[in-house]
Order: C-alpha cells, then structure tokens, then sequence
C-alpha cells in the first residue's frame, strides 16, 4: 500500500472537516438535548434566513427546519426566465449549506399540526417535533376562488400563475414559446396584499422583449383589480418609449380596475377571460395571478385566527396565539410589502428576539428595511427603499422611489444594479 501524499492527506482530513464541522467550528453532533431547540417550519427565503440569522447570533442552539421540497427556486428573478435571460437552475438552491456549514438538522416532511400545550409539531410522516421556540415561515396561499372557473389544477396544468418559482415558470415559457404569431397573452394582476407589488408589471415587460424578437405582431393585455401600481410612472413612461402603450398598435395595454379591468371568469376549454364590464376576452395564453392569503398550514392551526393574514406581536413577531411561535414573510398582517427581501429581515429581528429571550433581556427596537430593485428591460433598472421604524405599537413607514428618468446612463446602471442584487441577495440567504 503506497503512503498518502501531504496533500492528499489535506484533502482527506479537509473533506471530513467540512462534513463534521460547521462554519464556527461546531461539531454537528455538538449540541446536547438540554441545548434550546429552535424549529423552523418552512424553507422558503425567511425561515432560511432565520436558519442562518440564529445560527450567526447563538451557537449554542439546536435548529431544526421542517421543509417538504429538498431545494428552494428563488422567485426574485424567476420573470427574467421568459426573455431567457436567467434560468430556473440558476434561481435553485439546495440545503447542503444549512446541513455542513451552520448545522442545522432538516426533516424533509411537510409539517400539518402544532401542539401547542406540548410545544410540538407534528409532520406528515405521524412523527412530532419538540421545541423551545417555533418559527413559521410558510408563505402564502392563493385564493383562486377570486376567479370563477380557475382552480389549483387548473393553475397546476393548462392555467399556471408561476407566482411559486418552479414548474409552473417552465410550463408557462413554453406556452408563450409556442404561441402562435400575432397572438395575445392576458395577465390578470390581483388586488390587495401579494408576492412582489411591481412583479406582475415586470413580467410583462420581459415577456414583451421577448416577443419584440420572436413575435413582434404579438400583445399582452394587463386586466388589472387596481387603479395603480408600484413603479407605475417607470413601466408607463417605459412602455410608452418602446412598445408604443396608449397607441391603437401597443404591444403592452393595462386596463385598470375602475375602467373594469377587474378579471372576473376564466372559461379554460375556450381560453375567455370575462371582465368585470362583462368583456370578454380571447387569449393565446392566459396568466391568471390569484390574490393571496396565509398558507393553509397557518389557517389549520389556528394561528390565521380565522383572517386572511396572521396577526402578531408587532415587536417581536410572536403569534397572537402562544408567546413561543413567531410568525415570518408574507404570510403576516405586517404593514410592510410583501417581499422576499422583508421577509428576510423579519427573520434576523425574530432570531435576535429569540436569542434575546433565552438569555433573559428584554428585546431590542426592531428596524425594518426593504430596499428592492426591478427591470423593465435590461436596459431600464428602478429601486425602492422602504424603512420601518418601529414607533409604539406600529412601524413608521418612509419610502423613496427612484424618479423616471430617460438618462441612459442612470437607466443601465439601475439595471446592472438590480442584477447584481438578485446575486448578493440569492447568497446572503443560501450561502
């Protein structure tokens, strides 16, 4: 038997290192059950945030996230998919880093019921998990009831909303693909609280730079519950410079709520969407953009209290119905946007909440950013920088918008700006 090299013996002892270890040197197998043991139910951007926020705050606590799906396709990002200028794979993340670098125990299960008597989840499997503190971090549901004749399946197979990044995205490209030269693609934007306020917006802009190449005579129409939108003045002035919006012959058109915009039935079989003002419309391809409420995990467990959003404790983010749940993202009746980005710094204020309340302090002021960047196309980038501060009972909101602008310069930087960070955001999260 030949003797290991110096370097291959490097190697070896590092390859175990990285599989024993995790970034703080921590033996996985470190913490002892008189450790507290955090359970993250949901592996979405804020509970992974939460995973690797605690982790960075306390090394001395056991985290176990719940999460059913073994990777994570990151939303931000995923409407660039339809002018092919990013890819699913891309957008996608496995667990292994929360695994080996910050030791964090995943069940790959679908959590369905808290005790909270007990301080227990139970998964799908029959099993229960103990904790000290529970985080919830499940996202939103759709309501597709908001649309006579849409469903799940519907959404699942001939009708997607791709508003969860994934399968749904693919199929939809390949609708738009396909379509026939000189069709129409209807998007139907939903009123209220969602995912990402300007993303319906976005989206068409991608999709109408792709069809500027491959379909040029084709048309989107935007039927819309709202009068208005985040970046209005940015995708009109947009719209209006490069696919002639407000002209007989626009590629992109918006109907507004109170013009009757509102979509109201879909007829799949016959692709009609029907309007409020009882107008029918015949697509090519029909995206139907549901509007929200909390998950049906925070509805079955109580914690929706029976509301379309999860009330909470708005310092700390304790649920409203046990002091050691903590409700995060976009499933929370915060006065914020519902944004990947807010619901990543929700998750750092509950992990120092929670640190703070194992070793017996009071915690601290909560400070809430959300700063966002989006593209019209890849030559047009505007941000938004929203901040809460905490006040009393509530948050004080103060919001800066970029000013539309035909600098070309300040366009393309804005644009470059919001790519670079998509990356730093996807690796602040996953890595």
């Amino acid at each position: 038997m030949s003797s290991l090299t110096r370097r291959q013996l490097i190697k070896y002892l590092g390859a175990s290192a990285v599989a024993g270890s995790g970034l703080f040197g921590f033996n996985n197998q470190a913490w002892s059950n008189k450790s507290a043991h955090i359970v993250i139910v949901g592996g979405g951007i804020g509970g992974a945030a939460l995973a690797k926020y605690l982790r960075i705050a306390d090394g001395s606590v056991r985290i176990t996230m719940i999460e059913p799906n073994p990777e994570y396709t990151f939303c931000p990002g995923s409407n660039e998919v339809f002018n092919g200028h990013e890819t699913l794979d891309n957008l996608t993340y496995n667990y292994d880093t929360f695994k080996t670098r910050f030791g964090v125990n995943m069940i790959q299960d679908k959590a369905v019921a808290i005790d909270y008597d007990k301080h227990r989840v139970r998964v799908s499997s029959g099993d229960w998990v103990s904790y000290d503190k529970l985080v919830v971090s499940t996202g939103p549901d759709f309501m597709y009831d908001a649309v006579e004749g849409y469903s799940a399946q519907l959404a699942a197979t001939d009708l997607p909303h791709a508003w969860k990044a994934g399968p749904q995205t693919a199929k939809l490209k390949q609708q738009l693909d396909s379509m026939r030269q000189g069709g129409t693609v209807v998007i139907s934007s939903p009123d209220g609280a969602y995912r990402c306020p300007p993303a319906p917006y976005e989206r068409a802009s991608m999709i109408a730079e792709q069809l500027e190449k491959v379909n040029p005579t084709a048309k989107i129409l935007i039927l819309d519950s709202k009068n208005g939108f985040t970046f209005d003045k940015h995708y009109w002035h947009y719209w209006t410079e490069r696919h002639g919006y407000g002209t007989d012959n626009a590629r992109i058109s918006w109907i507004s709520e109170q013009e009757g915009g509102r979509a109201v039935k879909v007829d799949a079989k016959n692709k009609v969407i029907t309007t409020a003002n009882d107008e029918k419309v015949k697509a090519d391809v029909i995206n139907i953009i549901p509007p929200h409420k909390a998950s049906k995990f925070a509805m079955d467990t109580g914690l929706a209290k029976g509301q379309r959003w999860v009330p909470f404790d708005t310092k700390t983010f304790a649920s409203d119905v046990h002091p050691d749940v903590f409700v995060i993202g976009d499933m929370v009746d915060a006065p914020m946007s519902k944004t990947g980005y807010i619901a990543s710094n929700q998750a750092k204020v509950v992990a120092q909440a929670i640190v703070d309340q194992l070793e017996g302090r009071e915690p601290g002021t909560p400070f809430i950013t959300n700063n966002c960047v989006a593209i019209i196309s890849e030559e047009y980038g505007m941000s938004i920088a929203d901040t809460h501060r905490f006040g009393g009972d509530t948050y004080l909101l103060q919001k800066r918008l970029s000013k539309v602008t035909d600098n070309p310069y300040e366009r393309r930087i804005r644009a470059e700006l919001a790519k670079n960070w998509q990356r730093t955001f996807r690796k602040d999260i996953f890595s």
